[in-house]
């Protein structure tokens, strides 16, 4: 609830009475955490072998090779489980640092920074001096992120059930099934620190981004000035283009405060309390026009003092609007231009995104993704994985392997799934993930369980 609301919070004290009183509880509705963009390195030309590493090394894993269940084979073993890997043999072959200056964030902040640095530099000297004589050792902790690449070589004679061979264009399908936006499921890859990651993710070019959040950023069009601000290299039809999915975005960003108040607060005691003793909430349910104007006065935008009038079914807003609900139809649309009337398209934390709905995107970001939705981008590869082929020591057998970058401050085990044949996946749209990896001792002492119980039942 907004700031605007606060002046009913007597109501909310008395609902919260009710509950306890009729003993009923709120479901909590789980929400998505936004995905944050992080920066991605460029590309490193593979060196293999004698790499740099890095802090943390992964181990190199090397599984005797036999017939195994795809389904059941993650790329990587993993501890504790019966589940083996389909990869033969895993090596760190190049490490690059990540520098940790930013060109683009020096400025007034960094120039204190190293005024700062200087003044403590003979104190620190000193410091390190006196450590240095007394015979103490100051071991130097490297904290700097890596971009680890990794060659996966892959078990030879690997079959899917119709008995086709396993390639590495199949674990390549199996990766980017994996990494997609519309994946849902437990062993998503879309948000792990790897170099076009985040582009292959979104489909949308880290360019291209950029130039529409620093249209964004700029503001819209002024009124006053007929004019949209100047923006070196773009031109005022480009801001044109992305300012025109601004109320689409805005019916977005309404539409999740609806959502979301008819989820948090679907029950009576709230309506009783914010539109009417005589109304139920299955009333409120079956009428999307009462849905709206339960989130309109829930979210603070109905007039302070009863803006829902029972007998005459009209809502009141903050700025004065009345709405009959006998003949009006009131969705997201008329919420977002209250919305935009009262903060006169103040887009802050303080403006609109003060009022988005918990665990919802900005107005900004619904923009950006409006605009991106009528784009025809394609990115159909992530530019660090790519396929290759190895020789082992002392044959001449030749193997495929994956070759994959990821930052040293993933975990190596985090890019993991379960291979599933495509042709299966292009038939079922479906990817063989188990829901649960049941550690194998745990499945031992269950057992173990199982029989002491029955034979305690026995004796």
């Amino acid at each position: 609830m907004t700031q605007k609301a606060k002046s009913s919070i007597f109501i909310v004290i008395i609902s919260a009475v009710l509950l306890a009183i009729i003993g009923c509880s709120t479901g909590e509705t789980r929400t998505e955490e936004r995905i944050s963009e992080k920066p991605l390195a460029q590309k490193e030309e593979v060196k293999d072998p004698d790499p740099t590493p890095s802090p943390t090394p992964t181990p190199v894993i090397d599984m005797e090779e036999g017939s195994y269940a795809i389904s059941e084979m993650p790329l990587f073993a993993i501890e504790g489980t019966d589940f083996v890997p389909f990869s033969y043999k895993t090596e760190l072959i190049s490490s690059v640092k990540v520098e940790e200056e930013d060109p683009e964030a020096e400025g007034e902040e960094e120039s204190e920074k190293k005024d700062s640095e200087k003044k403590d530099s003979g104190k620190k000297d000193s410091e390190k001096k006196e450590s240095e004589e007394e015979g103490e050792e100051t071991e130097e902790v490297d904290t700097a992120k890596y971009y680890n690449t990794y060659k996966v070589t892959l078990k030879s004679g690997l079959k899917f059930a119709d008995g086709s061979p396993v390639t590495a264009d199949d674990v390549l399908f199996n990766i980017k099934a994996h990494a997609a936006r519309d994946y849902r499921g437990e062993y998503s890859l879309g948000e792990l620190d790897i170099p076009g990651m985040s582009e292959f993710h979104s489909q949308v070019p880290d360019e291209e981004r950029k130039r529409v959040e620093t249209i964004i950023a700029a503001g819209g069009f002024d009124a006053e000035e007929e004019k949209y601000p100047e923006i070196e290299g773009i031109d005022p039809k480009e801001q044109d283009d992305v300012w025109g999915c601004y109320d689409e975005a805005g019916a977005i960003f309404a539409q999740n405060i609806i959502d979301y108040v008819n989820s948090h607060y679907a029950l009576n005691a709230y309506v009783n309390a914010f539109m009417s003793g005589y109304l139920t909430y299955a009333k409120v349910e079956a009428d999307e026009n009462l849905k709206t104007a339960f989130a309109y006065i829930v979210w603070g935008y109905g007039k302070k003092s009863n803006p829902y009038n029972y007998r005459k079914n009209t809502l009141t807003t903050v700025s004065g609007k009345v709405w009959d609900l006998n003949e009006d139809t009131i969705g997201a649309m008329e919420l977002w231009e209250e919305i935009k009337e009262y903060y006169k398209g103040d887009l802050s934390e303080d403006g609109i995104d003060n009022d988005a709905a918990p665990g919802t995107e900005t107005i900004e970001e619904l923009m950006a993704q409006a605009y991106y939705s009528k784009q025809d981008y394609s990115i159909p590869e992530i530019s660090s994985i790519f396929k290759g082929t190895t020789v082992e020591d002392g044959t001449d057998a030749e193997r495929e392997c994956i070759y994959l970058t990821i930052s040293s401050e993933e975990d190596l085990s985090s890019f993991n799934f379960f291979l599933t044949d495509p042709k299966e996946y292009d038939r079922t749209g479906e990817l063989n993930d188990p829901e649960v990896i049941i550690e194998v001792e745990e499945e031992e002492s269950e057992d173990d369980e199982s029989e002491d119980g029955e034979q305690g039942t026995e004796e």
